[in-house]
This record gives C-alpha cells, structure tokens and sequence, in this order.
C-alpha cells in the first residue's frame, strides 16, 4: 500500500498536538481511523516521531486485537465466546470445540490466519446465554450449529 505525503504531515501534526506525545494507543487508532491498517512503515515514523521504540509500538499492536488483526491488512474475523457463571459451561465447550476445528495458535488465531477467537467473562445478557460476539455484534441464545453456519464452517 502506498501511503502519500499528505497523510505523514496529517499524522505527524496529530502527533504534534498530543498532550502526551508517547500515547501510541491514541496515535494507532488515529492511523487506523484514517488507513484502515497499520503498515510497518508507519510504525517506524511513529516511533521516530514520538521517541518510541519499534518494539514497543509492536507490543501495543500485539496487545489490542484491534491493532494485531490491522497489521498485515487482512480483516481478520473478531470471535468472543462468554465463559461467564451463565454462560460458562457453553461457552468453554463452544470455545473447545472452536479451537480445535480452527486449529488456535496461542495468541487465538486460527491456522489460516482469518479468525481471532477471545473468551469474555460477560456481556450483560446472562438471562439470553450463551452469548457470543462476532467482530463486535453480540448474538445470544446461541446453538453451536448456529455458530459454525454463521462463521462459514462446516
């Protein structure tokens, strides 16, 4: 992806006007309110111009699903599975079962790349369990027939 002037003078001005210029969480959302991902290029520019290391501006990416599934510029599907006291013994059974067909890796991502699957411990809707969001939509009252039909697995 080519990335034109205009958006390093935009992002280094929104930097600028930052109370706390350290504030990568802030920056990273900024980038990605305007491009949609976070290249590496853009990473290093901000770390030069916030004083930053790169690694550390990684560690922040890494650690919000939001920043790591914008990195590569792939969407990458956002699964969250309620593992609270009403919904817990669906929702670990449905998280199993999940990672095992999606082969998980440690982090929560699927072999292929496509899908982040996260537990939560509620999303307020305990009377309607089990819950699960799906890039940020929550669908209660779940089946895991429902589930796989709705992710697109067999």
């Amino acid at each position: 992806m080519e990335i034109n002037k205009e958006f390093y003078i935009e992002l280094e001005k929104f930097i600028n006007e930052l109370k706390d210029k350290k504030n990568d969480v802030k920056i990273l959302n900024f980038v990605l309110e305007k491009l949609d991902i976070i290249p590496i290029e853009v990473q290093k520019f901000i770390a030069d111009k916030t004083g930053l290391l790169e690694i550390s501006i990684e560690n922040t990416i890494n650690f919000y699903p939001k920043f790591r599934n914008k990195v590569s510029g792939k969407k990458i599907k956002e699964v969250s599975i309620c593992v609270g006291m009403t919904c817990g013994l669906y929702g670990k059974e449905f998280y199993e079962e999940l990672a095992k067909i999606l082969e998980i890796d440690e982090d929560g991502i699927s072999k292929d790349g496509n899908m982040l699957l996260t537990t939560k411990r509620c999303f307020g809707r305990c009377n309607k369990g089990p819950n699960i969001s799906i890039d940020g939509e929550i669908y209660s009252m779940m089946t895991m027939s429902e589930l796989k039909i709705r992710l697109g697995l067999k």
